[in-house]
């Protein structure tokens, strides 16, 4: 048995190879990834049907091992294919969002698990229970919804172990995509800077005005961001030297009337736009 998973994970890996090669689309690929983890999976499963385990030892090592080599990996394409789909024609910067979020979650779904206490120590004393199908309770199984729960093909904690190395994998590659979109944005931004496509024409004090705006109303990071660290990045994002900004607001907060007129332009000039929008 293990010779024929052991041939099963390498005919799997060369043709995931073959697809990544192929000139189609990111989820098109993932696809047929999956289509060949799933005939792959249907294969193993009829040769354990007709096997005979020789001791429970080595039905441990296949349901603990070797069966969540393969079905973890058709876990990770499965949601793999669900996040490449959900971040497709999405700016850089949602993208890096919305992945910084699953990563999130993730990494939260190995808080407070206590089979994942158990396998990452590297227990053994629950074996017997947990991977062995003659123990298998399906009132006792989280993840009875997963995958096939033929009887003979499963085990309490098999597909716990699957989705362990599944996380592993997405936390991997999340990550490194997190990475990339990041390095992708920071060389964006430093191009617009360099390049001057943002340049302020209106007044300074209008610009300290909507700063301090910005500031006041706590629109960065909850609050938890400096006026000065504000100010420096519209300094740099507009190609602009405010000066002494908060010399600037004292003068805006001196005005007799109407201390918020850029603002007010602003709301004016929308307000404007989008009536004409509607017409």
């Amino acid at each position: 048995m293990e010779n024929f998973v052991r041939n099963t994970k390498l005919n799997i890996e060369e043709e995931i190879k073959r697809i990544e090669q192929q000139p189609i689309e990111t989820l098109d690929k993932i696809k047929k990834i999956i289509d060949v983890i799933q005939v792959s999976l249907a294969l193993l499963k009829t040769a354990v049907i007709g096997y005979q385990f020789q001791n429970p030892e080595e039905e441990i090592l296949f349901f603990k091992v070797w069966k969540p080599q393969i079905s973890g990996l058709l876990m990770f394409y499965v949601r793999l294919y669900q996040i490449e789909k959900n971040r497709a024609d999405k700016s850089l910067s949602v993208q890096c969002r919305y992945l910084k979020m699953e990563l999130e979650n993730i990494q939260k779904s190995f808080l407070n698990n206590s089979f994942y206490d158990y396998y990452r120590a590297g227990q053994t004393v629950l074996d017997n229970h947990y991977f062995i199908r003659a123990n298998y309770d399906i009132l006792s199984d989280i993840h009875y919804h997963l995958l096939d729960r033929d009887s003979s093909f499963t085990t309490l904690h098999d597909s716990s172990v699957a989705m362990i190395l599944a996380n592993q994998h997405l936390i991997e590659y999340i990550s490194g995509e997190i990475d990339s979109l990041s390095e992708k944005l920071q060389l964006k931004f430093i191009s617009i800077v360099d390049s001057k496509l943002l340049q302020w024409t209106d007044s300074k004090v209008a610009l300290v005005e909507f700063i301090y705006a910005l500031y006041a109303g706590k629109c960065f990071n909850n609050g938890n961001t400096s006026l000065k660290d504000i100010a420096f990045c519209c300094e740099a994002l507009f190609n602009i030297e405010i000066g002494d900004f908060y010399r600037i607001f004292l003068e805006i907060r001196n005005r007799k009337k109407n201390r918020t007129q850029f603002l007010d332009k602003l709301k004016d000039k929308i307000q404007k736009m989008m009536d004409e929008l509607d017409g």
